[in-house]
């Protein structure tokens, strides 16, 4: 029985590598105050050689036992860093193994899992399969779309059930092979990001009673047949109601007329309408100025006051 207590080798490697990294930082602020008293002995003698007195030996023998004391001392502490660092980077060698193992072991189960599914299945579809190329071979001999459809499912079976010996063959041995590895994990399927998502521009569906063309929103130049329907922008669309081009689906017409041409269309035949032409025709008509239209000669000056004093006599008699 499992002991819920006890740590995992890689608990224990993560514990070893915390305590050592601890160690060190300790070990690194006791190297620093060697190295200061190290610093302040040498200096000591080195002071005492230059302006003591060197006939006092035993004061010199006191300040060099200072100096190799901490020379020691320092020394002592660089040896115990180095195998710090040895044993540390070998538990985080272990460390990164106990992971690598761990995953694989993971990564091998999931697979002879996925496998025993696919065993597992495949007698169910092989069985059913059977059951469907049967039922459908009952019909065969007198319906030619139903006899293809059994070919079909016999030779999808066939080549399904050979290749599955195959495969399932090989995938069996995969996953021993992750686990001492000697086969390389299998990669997880890509996830795609999801495209940000972009409004949708408004369009209309409307009952073409004239076959007619037209710009969708990208500027493609689009087609719509007579007696079909016809998805396009809206502005589009109730510009060719407006012009009596086409119906709303609701129109009664709709149900007597949709398709009665059959597919049987001429994108550029003279009759079909060009609804972007004829906006363009309207606006060009709406920014005419009135003033450029009027005759501007003499006689049509004169022609125009004379019609202007004609009616106002008849205003006259009819009073």
């Amino acid at each position: 029985m499992k002991n819920p207590f006890r740590k995992s080798p890689m608990q224990e490697y993560e514990t070893t590598i915390a305590s050592l990294t601890k160690r060190g930082e300790q070990l690194a602020i006791k190297r620093a105050a060697a190295q200061v008293a190290l610093d302040k002995a040498i200096k000591a003698r080195q002071h005492a050689l230059l302006s003591g007195d060197l006939d006092d030996q035993r004061a010199l023998n006191n300040l060099q036992g200072l100096v190799d004391t901490a020379a020691s001392a320092l020394t002592g502490i660089d040896d115990a860093l180095a195998v710090l660092a040895k044993d540390k980077a070998e538990a985080e060698r272990q460390l990164v193994a106990e992971r690598e193992r761990v995953k694989r072991a993971d990564a091998a189960d999931k697979l002879h899992k996925q496998v025993t599914a696919i065993e597992a299945a495949l007698p169910i579809y092989l069985e059913k399969s059977r059951d469907l190329a049967d039922a459908l071979s009952a019909t065969g001999h007198w319906h030619f779309e139903t006899s293809q459809m059994a070919s079909f499912v016999q030779n999808a079976m066939s080549q399904i059930e050979i290749a599955a010996n195959f495969a399932l063959a090989d995938l069996k041995a995969m996953p021993d092979a992750i686990r001492c590895g000697q086969q390389a994990m299998p990669q997880e399927p890509l996830s795609v990001p999801n495209a940000a998502h972009e409004p949708k521009l408004p369009t209309m569906t409307i009952f073409m009673l004239r076959s007619a063309n037209y710009c969708d929103h990208d500027g493609r130049k689009r087609f719509a047949g007579q007696y079909e329907d016809a998805l396009m922008p809206v502005a589009t669309a109730q510009r060719a109601l407006n012009m009596g081009i086409a119906a709303p689906t609701t129109d009664p017409r709709r149900a007597q007329l949709r398709g009665a041409r059959g597919g049987d269309f001429t994108p550029d035949a003279p009759d079909v309408v060009d609804l972007d032409a004829a906006e363009a025709s309207k606006a060009a008509l709406h920014h005419v100025d009135p003033v450029s239209v009027l005759p501007t000669s003499p006689s049509s000056i004169a022609a125009r006051k004379s019609a202007r004093s004609r009616s106002t006599l008849r205003g006259h008699d009819h009073a």
